[in-house]
């Protein structure tokens, strides 16, 4: 079967296997939020410039999640950026909209590069937080200035002030305060620290499960590096 009807076929929200049954009476008996389909998750990819075997490994994620009882819908969203990144606000939002929409539970944002271990979704999703991520390293070795590659791992799971988006799992009630849009902004200096501020600020933490890591095949991208900067040489301060 082609990729492409691989993917139409899985956004679906009826998952006949046992193990989901599983996992809405354990809800239940645990006298937790319910959902109707608990762990269901919208995994977004952001953009559709897919490296070598990244969309392979996502869709076997997928597939496990599946197997283990999770409903899964996988779709990209188009790439709406004129210059490099400065519309990822905005896909960002119409992924979450999409998501609270259609009565997901979670939505993963994912980049284009990823490489998940197939376990690396049903793991996070035994978290009973709002907010989760893996550590993320990067295909070269290199920690590209950032913390987390750094991390110690197998140690649990450590809360963050802020963590990159490449492979980000989140409620979507989460996103209710901003369910008509507008989270995420495009505007330069709108990087990861202040939008987790702005989540802080309603009461929610990052965390990484340490025991899972995800590569990213390309280094992390920052807008101001994007400006050529003879742009600015006429630029008074």
């Amino acid at each position: 079967m082609a990729v492409e009807k691989i993917l139409l076929a899985h956004i679906r929200r009826h998952n006949t296997k046992e193990n989901a049954d599983r996992l809405f009476y354990e809800r239940v008996d645990q006298g937790s939020n319910t959902h109707l389909r608990p762990g269901s998750t919208l995994i977004a990819a952001m953009g559709n410039h897919w490296f070598p075997d990244s969309q392979e490994a996502l869709l076997k994620m997928a597939e496990f999640a599946y197997e283990a009882g999770f409903d899964y819908g996988f779709y990209e969203e188009k790439d709406a950026c004129y210059r490099p990144y400065d519309a990822l606000g905005t896909m960002r939002n119409m992924a979450y909209m999409k998501a609270i929409r259609e009565g997901w539970e979670n939505i993963l944002y994912i980049d284009n590069d990823v490489l998940p271990p197939e376990s690396a979704l049903v793991k996070l999703l035994k978290h009973p937080i709002p907010i989760v991520s893996p550590i993320i390293v990067y295909s070269d070795g290199l920690d590209h200035g950032l913390t987390m590659p750094k991390m110690q791992q197998n140690a649990g799971l450590v809360m963050v002030t802020s963590c990159v988006l490449s492979f980000l799992l989140l409620k979507t009630i989460v996103f209710l305060p901003w369910a008509l849009g507008g989270f995420w902004d495009n505007a330069l200096g709108s990087d990861e620290s202040y939008h987790f501020a702005q989540l802080y600020q309603a009461g929610h933490y990052p965390f990484v499960d340490t025991d899972v890591v995800v590569t990213c095949q390309s280094p992390p991208h920052y807008p101001l590096d994007e400006i050529d900067r003879k742009d600015l040489k006429d630029v008074k301060y």
